[in-house]
Protein backbone atom coordinates (compact mmCIF):
# COMPACT_ATOMS: atom_id res chain seq x y z
CA UNK A 1 0.00 0.00 0.00
CA UNK A 2 1.21 3.05 -0.83
CA UNK A 3 0.89 6.90 0.83
CA UNK A 4 1.56 10.17 -0.37
CA UNK A 5 2.29 12.73 2.02
CA UNK A 6 1.92 16.20 1.37
CA UNK A 7 3.93 18.46 3.96
CA UNK A 8 6.47 21.27 3.45
CA UNK A 9 7.83 20.81 7.07
CA UNK A 10 10.69 18.19 6.18
CA UNK A 11 10.54 16.67 9.86
CA UNK A 12 7.04 16.71 9.61
CA UNK A 13 6.93 14.15 6.86
CA UNK A 14 9.22 12.38 8.47
CA UNK A 15 7.25 11.61 11.50
CA UNK A 16 4.36 10.52 8.99
CA UNK A 17 6.77 8.42 7.48
CA UNK A 18 7.78 6.61 10.58
CA UNK A 19 4.18 6.11 11.61
CA UNK A 20 3.43 4.60 8.39
CA UNK A 21 5.86 2.53 8.18
CA UNK A 22 4.14 0.15 11.26
CA UNK A 23 1.81 -0.60 9.05
CA UNK A 24 3.75 -1.14 6.32
CA UNK A 25 2.86 1.33 3.77
CA UNK A 26 5.31 2.82 1.79
CA UNK A 27 5.64 6.76 1.44
CA UNK A 28 6.09 9.31 -1.36
CA UNK A 29 6.68 12.97 -0.26
CA UNK A 30 5.64 16.01 -2.11
CA UNK A 31 6.85 19.39 0.09
CA UNK A 32 3.59 21.47 -1.52
CA UNK A 33 0.21 20.71 -2.99
CA UNK A 34 1.55 21.37 -6.54
CA UNK A 35 4.69 19.29 -6.52
CA UNK A 36 1.79 16.61 -4.94
CA UNK A 37 -0.84 16.94 -7.76
CA UNK A 38 1.87 16.81 -10.12
CA UNK A 39 2.74 13.36 -8.80
CA UNK A 40 -0.90 11.93 -8.30
CA UNK A 41 -1.32 10.23 -11.47
CA UNK A 42 2.28 8.84 -11.69
CA UNK A 43 2.44 7.74 -8.04
CA UNK A 44 -1.33 6.34 -7.69
CA UNK A 45 -0.85 6.65 -4.27
CA UNK A 46 -3.83 4.33 -1.71
CA UNK A 47 -4.31 7.81 -0.04
CA UNK A 48 -3.06 11.11 0.98
CA UNK A 49 -1.69 12.89 3.86
CA UNK A 50 -2.22 16.75 3.54
CA UNK A 51 -0.83 19.22 5.37
CA UNK A 52 -3.53 22.04 5.82
CA UNK A 53 -1.09 24.86 6.04
CA UNK A 54 1.34 25.17 3.34
CA UNK A 55 2.86 27.97 1.06
CA UNK A 56 2.22 28.02 -3.02
CA UNK A 57 -0.91 25.85 -2.71
CA UNK A 58 -2.58 24.90 0.36
CA UNK A 59 -4.53 22.39 1.65
CA UNK A 60 -7.69 23.46 0.87
CA UNK A 61 -7.03 23.82 -2.78
CA UNK A 62 -4.82 21.13 -3.17
CA UNK A 63 -7.78 19.21 -2.39
CA UNK A 64 -10.52 20.82 -3.99
CA UNK A 65 -8.08 19.75 -7.15
CA UNK A 66 -7.84 16.66 -6.54
CA UNK A 67 -11.72 15.90 -6.12
CA UNK A 68 -11.61 17.15 -9.92
CA UNK A 69 -8.70 14.82 -10.77
CA UNK A 70 -10.07 12.14 -13.25
CA UNK A 71 -8.71 8.94 -11.68
CA UNK A 72 -8.62 9.67 -8.02
CA UNK A 73 -11.75 12.09 -7.08
CA UNK A 74 -12.41 10.05 -4.43
CA UNK A 75 -9.22 8.60 -2.67
CA UNK A 76 -9.37 8.44 0.87
CA UNK A 77 -7.44 11.81 2.34
CA UNK A 78 -6.24 12.44 6.12
CA UNK A 79 -5.60 16.31 6.86
CA UNK A 80 -3.22 17.34 9.29
CA UNK A 81 -2.21 20.73 10.85
CA UNK A 82 -1.27 22.34 14.12
CA UNK A 83 -3.71 24.91 13.82
CA UNK A 84 -6.22 26.17 10.85
CA UNK A 85 -8.66 28.64 10.57
CA UNK A 86 -12.28 27.71 10.92
CA UNK A 87 -13.01 28.47 7.24
CA UNK A 88 -9.93 26.32 6.46
CA UNK A 89 -11.06 23.65 8.19
CA UNK A 90 -14.75 23.95 7.13
CA UNK A 91 -13.64 24.03 3.76
CA UNK A 92 -11.20 20.17 4.04
CA UNK A 93 -14.27 18.72 6.13
CA UNK A 94 -16.66 19.55 3.44
CA UNK A 95 -14.48 18.45 0.35
CA UNK A 96 -14.37 15.04 2.25
CA UNK A 97 -11.72 13.84 4.33
CA UNK A 98 -11.26 10.36 6.37
CA UNK A 99 -9.80 11.79 9.43
CA UNK A 100 -8.23 15.19 10.94
CA UNK A 101 -5.04 14.72 12.75
CA UNK A 102 -3.47 17.42 14.89
CA UNK A 103 0.03 18.00 15.21
CA UNK A 104 1.88 17.03 17.29
CA UNK A 105 0.95 13.39 16.11
CA UNK A 106 0.69 11.26 18.45
CA UNK A 107 1.24 7.70 17.72
CA UNK A 108 -0.13 5.80 20.17
CA UNK A 109 -3.43 8.02 19.47
CA UNK A 110 -3.28 7.94 16.11
CA UNK A 111 -1.89 4.30 14.82
CA UNK A 112 -5.35 2.95 15.57
CA UNK A 113 -7.13 5.09 13.44
CA UNK A 114 -4.70 4.81 10.40
CA UNK A 115 -5.54 0.69 10.59
CA UNK A 116 -8.69 1.42 10.36
CA UNK A 117 -8.33 3.74 7.09
CA UNK A 118 -6.49 1.09 5.86
CA UNK A 119 -9.69 -1.12 5.45
CA UNK A 120 -11.28 1.60 3.92
CA UNK A 121 -9.17 2.01 1.79
CA UNK A 122 -9.10 -1.17 0.70
CA UNK A 123 -12.54 -0.10 -0.16
CA UNK A 124 -11.86 2.58 -2.46
CA UNK A 125 -9.63 0.36 -4.28
CA UNK A 126 -11.62 -2.12 -5.00
CA UNK A 127 -14.49 0.32 -5.92
CA UNK A 128 -12.07 1.42 -8.43
CA UNK A 129 -11.12 -1.87 -10.03
CA UNK A 130 -14.65 -2.47 -10.29
CA UNK A 131 -15.58 0.34 -12.29
CA UNK A 132 -13.47 -1.58 -15.27
CA UNK A 133 -14.00 -5.13 -14.37
CA UNK A 134 -17.39 -6.35 -13.21
CA UNK A 135 -17.39 -9.65 -11.42
CA UNK A 136 -20.38 -12.09 -11.49
CA UNK A 137 -20.14 -15.31 -9.07
CA UNK A 138 -22.53 -17.95 -10.50
CA UNK A 139 -23.07 -21.62 -8.10
CA UNK A 140 -24.93 -24.50 -9.57
CA UNK A 141 -24.50 -27.93 -8.91
CA UNK A 142 -25.83 -28.38 -12.60
CA UNK A 143 -22.60 -28.30 -14.58
CA UNK A 144 -24.63 -28.15 -17.65
CA UNK A 145 -26.29 -25.05 -16.67
CA UNK A 146 -22.87 -23.27 -15.47
CA UNK A 147 -21.27 -24.08 -18.81
CA UNK A 148 -24.55 -22.78 -20.93
CA UNK A 149 -24.85 -19.85 -18.82
CA UNK A 150 -21.14 -18.65 -18.43
CA UNK A 151 -20.25 -17.72 -22.24
CA UNK A 152 -24.14 -15.90 -22.66
CA UNK A 153 -22.38 -13.76 -19.69
CA UNK A 154 -18.69 -12.81 -20.03
CA UNK A 155 -19.47 -10.21 -22.92
CA UNK A 156 -20.77 -7.97 -19.29
CA UNK A 157 -18.69 -9.79 -16.58
CA UNK A 158 -15.67 -11.36 -15.48
CA UNK A 159 -17.61 -14.78 -14.56
CA UNK A 160 -16.72 -17.38 -11.95
CA UNK A 161 -18.54 -20.27 -11.57
CA UNK A 162 -18.66 -22.66 -8.32
CA UNK A 163 -20.38 -26.10 -8.18
CA UNK A 164 -20.72 -26.41 -4.73
CA UNK A 165 -21.43 -23.84 -1.89
CA UNK A 166 -18.32 -24.69 -0.17
CA UNK A 167 -16.29 -23.85 -3.42
CA UNK A 168 -18.26 -20.74 -3.59
CA UNK A 169 -17.53 -18.84 -0.52
CA UNK A 170 -13.71 -20.07 -1.23
CA UNK A 171 -13.97 -18.22 -4.43
CA UNK A 172 -15.25 -15.27 -2.89
CA UNK A 173 -13.10 -15.37 0.01
CA UNK A 174 -9.98 -15.80 -2.14
CA UNK A 175 -10.73 -13.10 -4.28
CA UNK A 176 -8.45 -10.10 -4.74
CA UNK A 177 -11.62 -8.41 -6.65
CA UNK A 178 -14.72 -9.24 -5.29
CA UNK A 179 -17.66 -10.52 -7.11
CA UNK A 180 -20.43 -7.55 -7.06
CA UNK A 181 -22.84 -9.71 -8.03
CA UNK A 182 -24.45 -13.42 -6.73
CA UNK A 183 -26.64 -16.12 -8.81
CA UNK A 184 -26.91 -18.85 -6.42
CA UNK A 185 -29.15 -21.92 -7.71
CA UNK A 186 -31.93 -22.96 -5.55
CA UNK A 187 -31.66 -26.58 -3.85
CA UNK A 188 -27.70 -26.19 -3.06
CA UNK A 189 -26.53 -29.34 -1.30
CA UNK A 190 -24.76 -29.62 2.15
CA UNK A 191 -24.83 -25.64 2.89
CA UNK A 192 -27.86 -24.53 1.23
CA UNK A 193 -28.52 -21.02 -0.76
CA UNK A 194 -29.57 -19.42 2.15
CA UNK A 195 -26.70 -19.76 4.44
CA UNK A 196 -24.26 -19.02 1.65
CA UNK A 197 -25.55 -15.82 1.19
CA UNK A 198 -25.04 -15.68 4.91
CA UNK A 199 -21.50 -16.81 5.00
CA UNK A 200 -20.64 -14.50 2.21
CA UNK A 201 -22.22 -11.43 3.18
CA UNK A 202 -20.60 -11.88 6.70
CA UNK A 203 -16.96 -12.45 4.90
CA UNK A 204 -17.89 -9.05 2.98
CA UNK A 205 -18.23 -7.18 5.98
CA UNK A 206 -15.22 -8.58 7.91
CA UNK A 207 -13.06 -7.80 5.02
CA UNK A 208 -14.35 -4.11 4.56
CA UNK A 209 -15.91 -4.44 1.08
CA UNK A 210 -19.32 -4.01 -0.23
CA UNK A 211 -21.63 -7.05 -0.23
CA UNK A 212 -22.74 -8.76 -3.22
CA UNK A 213 -26.35 -8.30 -4.37
CA UNK A 214 -27.44 -12.36 -4.53
CA UNK A 215 -30.21 -13.64 -6.80
CA UNK A 216 -32.02 -16.79 -6.84
CA UNK A 217 -31.67 -19.29 -9.99
CA UNK A 218 -35.11 -21.10 -9.88
CA UNK A 219 -36.53 -23.26 -12.28
CA UNK A 220 -39.85 -20.70 -12.08
CA UNK A 221 -41.16 -17.57 -10.82
CA UNK A 222 -42.81 -19.77 -8.09
CA UNK A 223 -40.83 -19.08 -4.74
CA UNK A 224 -42.56 -18.73 -1.22
CA UNK A 225 -42.45 -14.90 -0.70
CA UNK A 226 -40.42 -15.16 2.81
CA UNK A 227 -37.45 -16.87 0.28
CA UNK A 228 -37.69 -14.50 -2.15
CA UNK A 229 -37.29 -11.39 -0.07
CA UNK A 230 -33.63 -12.43 0.85
CA UNK A 231 -32.66 -11.92 -2.74
CA UNK A 232 -32.39 -9.18 -5.01
CA UNK A 233 -34.44 -11.12 -7.17
CA UNK A 234 -35.65 -14.64 -9.20
CA UNK A 235 -34.13 -15.50 -12.20
CA UNK A 236 -35.68 -18.51 -14.00
CA UNK A 237 -33.05 -20.77 -15.59
CA UNK A 238 -34.47 -20.50 -19.20
CA UNK A 239 -33.07 -22.63 -21.93
CA UNK A 240 -33.15 -20.48 -24.93
CA UNK A 241 -29.86 -18.37 -25.20
CA UNK A 242 -31.68 -14.96 -25.93
CA UNK A 243 -34.54 -15.57 -23.87
CA UNK A 244 -31.81 -16.26 -20.36
CA UNK A 245 -29.96 -13.27 -21.52
CA UNK A 246 -32.85 -11.15 -21.19
CA UNK A 247 -34.33 -12.90 -18.35
CA UNK A 248 -30.13 -11.64 -16.66
CA UNK A 249 -30.57 -8.06 -18.48
CA UNK A 250 -34.44 -7.80 -16.96
CA UNK A 251 -33.81 -9.24 -13.24
CA UNK A 252 -30.14 -8.19 -12.71
CA UNK A 253 -28.87 -5.49 -14.47
CA UNK A 254 -31.89 -3.21 -14.22
CA UNK A 255 -35.05 -4.18 -12.70
CA UNK A 256 -33.95 -1.84 -9.78
CA UNK A 257 -35.52 1.84 -10.37
CA UNK A 258 -32.80 4.99 -10.06
CA UNK A 259 -34.99 5.08 -6.58
CA UNK A 260 -34.33 1.60 -5.05
CA UNK A 261 -31.10 1.89 -6.40
CA UNK A 262 -30.44 5.06 -3.95
CA UNK A 263 -32.13 3.18 -1.16
CA UNK A 264 -30.09 0.16 -1.49
CA UNK A 265 -27.15 2.87 -1.47
CA UNK A 266 -28.43 4.61 1.56
CA UNK A 267 -29.06 1.60 3.57
CA UNK A 268 -26.02 -0.90 3.08
CA UNK A 269 -23.33 1.69 2.36
CA UNK A 270 -23.42 5.21 3.74
CA UNK A 271 -23.53 4.38 7.64
CA UNK A 272 -19.87 5.08 7.86
CA UNK A 273 -19.57 8.03 5.87
CA UNK A 274 -22.70 9.46 7.84
CA UNK A 275 -21.00 8.93 10.96
CA UNK A 276 -17.81 10.03 10.38
CA UNK A 277 -19.47 12.92 8.67
CA UNK A 278 -21.38 14.23 11.50
CA UNK A 279 -18.06 13.61 13.57
CA UNK A 280 -16.01 15.53 12.14
CA UNK A 281 -18.16 18.42 11.33
CA UNK A 282 -19.56 19.05 15.09
CA UNK A 283 -16.28 18.08 16.05
CA UNK A 284 -14.27 20.98 14.31
CA UNK A 285 -17.08 23.25 15.52
CA UNK A 286 -17.55 22.64 18.90
CA UNK A 287 -13.49 21.50 19.12
CA UNK A 288 -14.28 18.40 20.87
CA UNK A 289 -15.48 14.96 20.70
CA UNK A 290 -19.03 13.09 19.12
CA UNK A 291 -20.02 9.79 20.44
CA UNK A 292 -22.37 7.25 18.39
CA UNK A 293 -25.29 5.92 20.38
CA UNK A 294 -27.17 2.73 19.32
CA UNK A 295 -30.29 4.60 19.86
CA UNK A 296 -31.24 7.78 21.64
CA UNK A 297 -31.18 7.85 25.51
CA UNK A 298 -31.89 11.69 26.33
CA UNK A 299 -35.75 12.15 26.65
CA UNK A 300 -36.84 14.20 23.59
CA UNK A 301 -39.56 17.19 23.92
CA UNK A 302 -40.70 19.49 21.82
CA UNK A 303 -38.54 18.77 19.06
CA UNK A 304 -36.64 20.46 16.74
CA UNK A 305 -34.80 20.61 13.81
CA UNK A 306 -33.34 21.13 9.97
CA UNK A 307 -32.88 19.50 6.74
CA UNK A 308 -31.67 19.71 3.52
CA UNK A 309 -33.03 17.97 -0.20
CA UNK A 310 -30.51 16.64 -2.35
CA UNK A 311 -32.43 16.36 -5.72
CA UNK A 312 -32.39 15.19 -9.15
CA UNK A 313 -35.68 17.12 -10.68
CA UNK A 314 -35.24 15.22 -14.00
CA UNK A 315 -34.68 11.42 -12.53
CA UNK A 316 -37.81 13.00 -9.87
CA UNK A 317 -35.60 11.58 -6.90
CA UNK A 318 -34.47 13.23 -4.05
CA UNK A 319 -32.59 12.42 -0.68
CA UNK A 320 -33.69 14.28 2.76
CA UNK A 321 -30.77 14.82 5.01
CA UNK A 322 -32.76 15.91 8.59
CA UNK A 323 -31.02 16.76 11.91
CA UNK A 324 -33.46 16.76 14.92
CA UNK A 325 -33.14 17.21 18.81
CA UNK A 326 -34.88 18.47 21.39
CA UNK A 327 -35.33 21.95 21.82
CA UNK A 328 -32.61 22.64 24.70
CA UNK A 329 -30.01 20.54 23.14
CA UNK A 330 -30.07 22.50 20.03
CA UNK A 331 -29.93 25.57 21.60
CA UNK A 332 -26.58 24.27 24.43
CA UNK A 333 -24.93 22.87 20.99
CA UNK A 334 -25.30 26.77 19.24
CA UNK A 335 -24.39 28.57 22.00
CA UNK A 336 -21.48 26.29 22.40
CA UNK A 337 -20.42 27.23 18.70
CA UNK A 338 -21.41 30.66 18.99
CA UNK A 339 -19.63 31.05 22.15
CA UNK A 340 -22.65 33.59 23.74
CA UNK A 341 -26.20 32.00 24.44
CA UNK A 342 -28.71 32.30 21.62
CA UNK A 343 -32.02 30.84 21.20
CA UNK A 344 -33.49 28.16 18.36
CA UNK A 345 -35.01 31.22 16.18
CA UNK A 346 -31.82 33.67 17.34
CA UNK A 347 -28.64 31.75 16.09
CA UNK A 348 -28.93 27.90 17.37
CA UNK A 349 -30.93 27.24 13.67
CA UNK A 350 -28.37 28.77 12.11
CA UNK A 351 -25.52 26.52 13.60
CA UNK A 352 -27.63 23.45 13.18
CA UNK A 353 -28.13 24.38 9.33
CA UNK A 354 -24.35 24.51 9.02
CA UNK A 355 -24.05 21.29 10.18
CA UNK A 356 -26.52 20.10 7.87
CA UNK A 357 -25.39 21.62 4.68
CA UNK A 358 -21.60 20.38 5.09
CA UNK A 359 -22.92 16.92 6.01
CA UNK A 360 -25.48 17.30 2.96
CA UNK A 361 -22.22 18.48 0.82
CA UNK A 362 -20.41 15.37 1.47
CA UNK A 363 -22.59 13.02 1.13
CA UNK A 364 -23.78 14.76 -2.62
CA UNK A 365 -19.97 14.48 -3.15
CA UNK A 366 -20.11 10.24 -2.30
CA UNK A 367 -23.09 9.72 -4.08
CA UNK A 368 -21.95 11.85 -7.16
CA UNK A 369 -18.44 9.26 -6.84
CA UNK A 370 -21.24 6.65 -7.46
CA UNK A 371 -23.69 7.70 -10.21
CA UNK A 372 -26.08 9.56 -8.01
CA UNK A 373 -25.52 13.61 -9.25
CA UNK A 374 -28.19 15.10 -6.75
CA UNK A 375 -28.09 19.17 -6.60
CA UNK A 376 -28.07 20.83 -3.05
CA UNK A 377 -30.99 22.54 -1.57
CA UNK A 378 -30.95 25.08 1.13
CA UNK A 379 -31.69 24.43 4.64
CA UNK A 380 -34.98 24.72 5.92
CA UNK A 381 -36.18 24.49 9.14
CA UNK A 382 -38.54 22.15 11.07
CA UNK A 383 -39.93 24.16 13.89
CA UNK A 384 -42.79 22.20 15.65
CA UNK A 385 -42.81 19.12 16.96
CA UNK A 386 -44.86 16.84 14.88
CA UNK A 387 -42.46 17.77 11.86
CA UNK A 388 -39.18 17.36 13.80
CA UNK A 389 -39.95 13.67 14.75
CA UNK A 390 -38.21 10.70 13.23
CA UNK A 391 -41.03 8.49 12.34
CA UNK A 392 -38.78 5.37 11.72
CA UNK A 393 -39.85 5.17 7.79
CA UNK A 394 -36.16 7.27 7.44
CA UNK A 395 -34.06 4.47 5.36
CA UNK A 396 -30.63 5.41 7.49
CA UNK A 397 -30.53 7.04 10.79
CA UNK A 398 -27.56 7.66 13.56
CA UNK A 399 -27.70 8.86 17.15
CA UNK A 400 -24.97 10.96 18.81
CA UNK A 401 -24.14 12.66 21.89
CA UNK A 402 -21.46 15.68 22.69
CA UNK A 403 -18.94 15.75 25.31
CA UNK A 404 -21.03 17.59 27.33
CA UNK A 405 -24.37 15.58 27.07
CA UNK A 406 -26.38 17.08 24.08
CA UNK A 407 -27.98 14.40 21.52
CA UNK A 408 -29.18 15.08 18.31
CA UNK A 409 -30.47 12.58 15.26
CA UNK A 410 -29.27 12.85 11.97
CA UNK A 411 -31.39 10.52 9.15
CA UNK A 412 -31.68 9.92 6.01
CA UNK A 413 -34.82 9.06 3.81
CA UNK A 414 -34.88 8.65 -0.08
CA UNK A 415 -38.08 10.32 -1.73
CA UNK A 416 -39.42 9.15 -4.67
CA UNK A 417 -42.15 10.75 -7.61
CA UNK A 418 -43.62 9.46 -10.43
CA UNK A 419 -40.80 10.21 -12.34
CA UNK A 420 -38.51 8.27 -10.78
CA UNK A 421 -41.04 5.65 -9.66
CA UNK A 422 -40.75 3.09 -12.91
CA UNK A 423 -37.49 1.36 -13.49
CA UNK A 424 -35.33 2.84 -15.93
CA UNK A 425 -34.15 0.23 -18.73
CA UNK A 426 -30.07 0.64 -18.56
CA UNK A 427 -29.03 -2.87 -19.98
CA UNK A 428 -25.17 -2.51 -20.24
CA UNK A 429 -24.79 -0.96 -16.51
CA UNK A 430 -24.62 -3.06 -13.22
CA UNK A 431 -26.58 -2.19 -10.23
CA UNK A 432 -24.76 0.57 -8.10
CA UNK A 433 -25.46 -1.00 -5.02
CA UNK A 434 -23.95 -3.69 -6.00
CA UNK A 435 -20.55 -1.59 -5.39
CA UNK A 436 -19.52 -1.85 -9.52
CA UNK A 437 -19.64 1.67 -9.45
CA UNK A 438 -18.46 3.83 -6.33
CA UNK A 439 -17.62 5.78 -1.48
CA UNK A 440 -16.25 4.71 0.71
CA UNK A 441 -15.88 6.29 -1.13
CA UNK A 442 -14.89 10.02 -1.01
CA UNK A 443 -15.46 9.88 2.68
CA UNK A 444 -15.66 7.28 5.55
Amino acid sequence: MKALVVDHDRTARAAVKRLLSHVNVEVVEAENGLVALSQLESVDPDFVVLEIGMPILNGPDCLAAIRQSPGHADIPVICITASGTRENVYKMVSLGVADFLLKPINPVEVLPRIKNLLVRVAQWRQRSSARAVNVLLMVDHDPQFLAFAKPLLESSFEVHEASTSTMAAMLYKDAHLKPSVVCLAAGLPLMNEDLLVDVIRNMAIETGSHPPQFFLLADSEDVPAQKAQRYGGVLRKLTAPQAFVDEFRRVVLREQSPAERLRHLVREELRSELVSTTQQTVGVMLGDGLTELAEPQAERTGDVGTEVVLSDAAAGLALCVRIVSSRAHIEAIGSAVAKRAVTFEDGASDVLGEIANTVASRLRASLLSRGFDLQLGTPGLLGAPAEASLTGAEDLSAHFRCASGEEFSVALTVQVTEAAAAPTPEPEAVPAAAGAAAVDDVLF
